[in-house]
């Protein structure tokens, strides 16, 4: 932990920059990807209380179940960790902590994924104090990345780039799409990445025209199909994300034509995210694309979503996001068109912005694939 000291010290700083003007006392974390942003360890969201809350002028907290002090001393720098057990009320510890920083009357930002339970209790014993959603302070810190996140991103991208290829490749009529799943997440395995938060997309024939189509039974990729492969992995907590579709047999001229659009949307995605361009701006230079050739009801979600510790997160590539690009930002862009009942077309790349463009960490070709 001494080498990511440095790092994890920077970015409660940096929050506490954020959170001083607005006079909030402190940040309440809760097992979250927040957590792991500020502290490196890892762990779900649970039933019992696991809180770290870092005062806007004193040291940070680790409020933690008994049973879990051993993995946070081994896998945090915070000093200040105070267990409680089963048979404790963490609440009330709670509320001692916040009034020795005599924090128990001000405002607190907490995490958006604390549960309404835990608030309620929070609440309950500390009635002066104000409890704020700080979902404004983390997306500000999140969604720049630095050049160490950005390393492992473009690592975890060449990892699923190999995957693709070696997906492709081990696709044929007759395979279950659940097949293709198990391939891929072992093959992720095989080159040393973790499984992604979200199981691959394995979607033939009309099922590929639902976007977030999951395999649930032996449905059999066949002659005449178009496939929608859609998945990712993860490398120390980071993700990548992917989606190319492929045909089974003879494309007909119009599977042919809606892949066309969807890769020249792709592209003039890609061309116009740049620094200082918006969110909004980057959806309707791939959505003005697909519209001009007719699809325009055909594409039904957003042109892509942030990526970093959480496979979405800020920033939203969709109309009326303001947001505007900066260096470090990183997303998706993954224009489709699907037409219900018959086969659908996407093709997603994720992207890091630079000081003059986006530089992708999955590059795997996007041309038309037949098998």
């Amino acid at each position: 932990m001494e080498a990511f000291e440095e790092i994890y010290e920077e970015r409660v700083e940096k929050l506490c920059s954020l959170m001083s003007p607005d006079n909030i006392g402190g940040f309440l974390f809760t097992a979250s990807p927040n957590l792991l942003y500020m502290t490196g360890f890892s762990e779900g969201q649970m039933p019992r209380f696991l809180s770290l809350f870092v005062p806007t002028n004193d040291e940070p907290t680790f409020l933690v179940p008994a049973l879990y002090e051993d993995q946070v001393r081994e896998n945090t720098w915070v000093n200040r960790i105070i267990p409680w057990t089963d048979g404790e009320d963490p609440f009330d510890k709670m509320q001692s902590i916040l009034g020795s920083c005599a924090l128990d009357t001000s405002t607190i930002a907490v995490d958006d994924t604390l549960w309404s339970f835990f608030l309620l209790n929070l609440q309950e014993r500390l009635p002066k104090a104000d409890f704020i959603s700080g979902g404004k302070y983390m997306k500000a810190l999140r969604r720049v990345k630095s050049l160490d996140e950005k390393e492992l991103m473009m690592k975890i991208g060449a990892i699923t780039d190999k995957v693709m290829g070696k997906t492709i490749d081990f696709l044929e009529p007759g395979i279950p799409e659940l097949d293709v799943v198990d391939f891929i997440q072992s093959e992720l395995r095989k080159l040393g990445a973790s499984r992604s938060t979200a199981e691959p997309i394995v979607g033939s024939g009309q099922y590929s025209a639902q976007p977030h189509y999951r395999p649930q039974t032996e449905k059999l990729i066949q002659q005449g199909d178009a496939v929608v492969l859609d998945f990712g992995g993860t490398l120390e907590h980071y993700h990548s994300d992917m989606t190319r579709t492929v045909f089974v047999g003879e494309p007909d001229r119009e599977f042919r034509k809606i892949h066309d659009t969807v890769r020249k949307a792709h592209e003039a995605a890609m061309a116009f995210a740049e620094p200082g361009a918006t969110c909004g701006d980057v959806d309707r230079a791939a959505r003005r694309i697909i519209t001009d050739s007719g699809y325009g009801e055909y594409f039904i979600h957003r042109t892509g979503h942030g990526i970093g510790l959480e496979i979405h997160e800020e920033p939203y590539i969709v109309e009326g996001n303001t947001t505007l690009l900066e260096p470090g930002m990183a997303f998706s862009i993954e224009p489709g068109i699907y037409i219900p009942g018959r086969y659908g077309v996407r093709i997603e790349d994720c992207v890091i912005v630079t000081e003059t463009g986006v530089e992708p960490f999955t590059k795997f070709s996007s041309d038309l694939i037949v098998i």
